[in-house]
């Protein structure tokens, strides 16, 4: 039995030494490959040794003109100067496997990475990806620039990385390139997806429960809080990559320079919290200057922030240095604000102390971290979360302890105030029944304060309507004034004008009689211009006073005089149309009236009645004295009278009679008769009109009587009157 079991003992050992040989001789073997070429492990992978580079500070080469080039090792310890010089690295991958191999190829941050893969059965391959490349279009849809490597069994393949830093933030300090096998890259990333998922788990989860608390009792503390956190939350996600995965996979460039608003975000609401937790406005004025300062120092890593991102300049290291200051400065003020308050007997403070010395110390280490001033390690990184962990959950405890102070202190002021109220119940109800009282007079007073303004409101609106309506009939006279001096005084003066072009050019043709005809018809057209403008210059007079102002200077008049003067001079206008005169006015009866008013009244009174009458026909003139002290004339004439339409509208200022034309054809203007009843009513008289179509008219006015021929009845008034 134990014979048969040598041989099997002996294969094993043999398959173990001829294991143990082959390791032994592959540095051998490496030893006499080309420098720049590696032989695949079943690991994880560093290239360690010196990596065959050309640097392109043209940054204009292809790969074709690269290939022509001259590699040389890199030092391993030289950093790599700023700038956006390209460098090719060039890599030859051994599999000696007799399997394909597959390996996940990181060369670090850099913003932009090409790999040209060049296959012993000729094939050349390029792939792409980058840090400022969006997710989607990488190589390996992952945060991290990785390129996917498919190596045939028992190949060399030359690989040539041609690698960029466009801005300082994705340029490393050295070159290396590792060789990963994607399990480990898939193990990796899950422990990242479980332990940041976790984390983001308890600040989203406190978060919320401070939220509620905010919601309850609108403390602002708690608002800030939770703000804090969702910035902590969001920066973390920014930094482990979740924010380019998940909010803006399409947006490297942005996801780049976005940390300087997200630590802004945070450090702000971080220094609201404090001022707003400890009360330093009121209990402590000097650390809330320092603190505002702090909070004000955030607008020069925004201003960094938003000129890299909008301008060719590239801020954002220096930006990531003075971040990391800025932060440290407002992380040791919480600390020294925190001890300042607890010494000062605010308990709450003694939480936040606590809290924060965890936050602080992890903080600060990342803060080195991230400025290159401690090293990269799983402490430095995790501290901080560690610490943001401790302080969310201390935190809570110590907000809610003040929650409960607060609440307390509301209690307190209740019941004080309950008991102030019930004290100043007497007072309050006789302070409500004199008021009530002052209400009631008050009130009073101001109705009857209203309606004295309502009453000038309506006499102001009654004004008003009144001074439209006189503006109105104003504008309605300026037009017809305009339109008569348009058309009616435009109209003689031509006539005239032809008259006397006849009488120029062709007198010495003409036949006396002729001539004689054709002055008679010069003299009326003249008479009627003359009659024209004086009523215009009348009326024009009347309207610009406002009916107010004329100057008005009554005397005593003989009536008959007043009547002769305006039948002589209206003689040669009646003779034309053969018409007679009949005059019926004691020579004895005088009147009390304005001479020029009378005038114009009796000679338009005459004008019309020519104007109207037919030829051969009879004017009679009359007077006759009343028994109230007024004269009565009347002005009677057998001509075509007045139609009903124009007798309605004959007076009236508001619609003046349309002019109409004589029996042979004279003309006028329609203001005659306004200008009469306007003179009559001066006078305190009326003037009024019978007629009738086709049979003729009678016009007939009051005018006062003089002194010694008034009824005694009317002596008083009239006196008044004229003074």
């Amino acid at each position: 039995m134990g014979i048969p079991c040598l041989p099997r003992r002996l294969l094993q050992s043999l398959r173990v030494l001829s294991a143990l040989l082959l390791v032994a001789a592959m540095p051998v073997r490496a030893q006499v490959l080309a420098p720049d070429t590696v032989m695949l492990a079943n690991e994880r992978q560093l290239i360690t040794a010196p990596l065959q580079v050309y640097h392109d500070p043209s940054a204009s080469l292809v790969q074709e003109q690269v290939q022509r080039q001259k590699f040389t090792a890199n030092d391993t310890n030289a950093v790599l100067a700023p700038g956006k010089t390209v460098h090719w690295v060039r890599v030859v991958l051994q599999n000696t496997s007799v399997r394909e191999q597959e390996r996940l190829l990181y060369a670090g941050d850099w913003s932009h990475l090409e790999l040209y893969g060049q296959h012993e059965n000729g094939e050349t391959t390029v792939q792409k990806t980058g840090q400022l490349v969006p997710v989607a279009v990488r190589d390996v849809a992952s945060y991290k620039p990785y390129v996917r490597l498919r190596l045939p069994p028992r190949s060399a393949t030359t690989l040539y990385l041609r690698l960029q830093g466009d801005i300082d933030l994705y340029k490393p300090r050295a070159l290396s390139v590792q060789l990963l096998l994607p399990a480990q890259v898939a193990a990796a990333n899950n422990d990242r997806l479980f332990g940041q998922g976790i984390f983001i788990g308890i600040i989203l989860v406190m978060t919320l429960y401070n939220l509620v608390l905010f919601a309850s009792v609108r403390d602002r503390s708690y608002l800030y809080y939770v703000l804090a956190l969702l910035g902590t939350g969001l920066y973390f996600m920014f930094y482990h990559g979740f924010a380019l995965e998940l909010l803006w996979p399409q947006a490297p460039l942005w996801n780049a320079h976005s940390f300087p608003f997200i630590v802004t975000f945070n450090g702000l609401f971080r220094v609201l919290f404090t001022r707003r937790y400890l009360n330093t406005h009121q209990t402590m004025p000097i650390w809330d200057k320092l603190l505002m300062l702090l909070a004000l120092l955030y607008i020069l890593p925004v201003g960094m922030g938003l000129l890299s991102y909008l301008t060719p300049l590239d801020l954002l290291q220096a930006c990531v240095s003075f971040i990391g200051i800025i932060g440290g400065l407002v992380l040791v003020a919480m600390l020294l604000a925190g001890l300042a308050s607890l010494r000062q007997g605010y308990r709450p403070a003694l939480y936040f102390l606590i809290a924060n010395v965890f936050f602080v110390v992890g903080a600060l280490l990342f803060i080195l971290k991230e400025n290159q001033l401690v090293p990269d390690n799983a402490v430095t990184v995790y501290a901080a979360q560690v610490g943001i962990v401790a302080q969310v959950v201390l935190f809570s405890l110590g907000l809610a302890y003040r929650l409960n102070t607060v609440t307390s202190e509301l209690n307190t002021k209740v019941l004080e105030k309950e008991r102030l109220e019930r004290e100043k119940e007497t007072e309050r109800k006789l302070l409500i029944e004199q008021q009530k009282n002052e209400l009631e007079v008050m009130v009073t007073n101001r109705t009857a304060a209203l309606r004295h303004r309502t009453q000038e409101l309506k006499d102001t609106v009654r004004k008003l309507k009144a001074s439209e309506h006189k503006l109105r009939r104003l504008n309605h006279f300026k037009d017809r004034f305009f339109s008569i001096i348009s058309h009616d005084i435009r109209t003689p003066l031509a006539t005239l004008e032809s008259f006397l072009n006849i009488l120029i050019n062709f007198s010495e043709k003409m036949k006396p009689e002729q001539m004689q005809k054709l002055a008679l018809h010069t003299q009326l057209s003249v008479r009627n211009l003359q009659a024209l403008l004086e009523n215009l210059l009348q009326w024009s007079t009347a309207q610009t006073a406002s009916g107010h102002h004329v100057r008005f200077e009554p005397a005593t008049l003989k009536l008959i005089d007043m009547v002769n003067q305006n039948v002589a001079l209206l003689k040669d206008t009646a003779e034309t149309k053969q018409i007679h005169w009949q005059v019926n006015v004691p020579p004895e009866m005088q009147v009390r009236a304005d001479a020029h008013m009378l005038d114009f009244v009796i000679r338009n009174l005459l004008h019309n009645a020519i104007k109207f009458s037919y030829p051969s026909g009879l004017i009679q003139v009359g007077a006759v004295a009343g028994a109230e002290g007024m004269a009565t004339v009347t002005v009677t004439d057998e001509g075509t009278g007045i139609s009903p339409d124009v007798l309605a509208t004959l007076f009236k200022l508001e619609m003046p009679a349309m002019a109409k034309k004589g029996t042979v054809n004279e003309k006028g203007t329609g203001l005659g008769l306004l200008l009469c009843r306007y003179f009559v009513e001066r006078h305190e008289g009326n003037i009024q009109v019978e007629t009738e179509v086709g049979k003729g008219s009678c016009f007939r006015f009051t005018v006062p009587l003089a002194k010694q021929e008034q009824p005694e009845n009317q002596q008083q008034l009239l006196e008044g009157e004229i003074c």
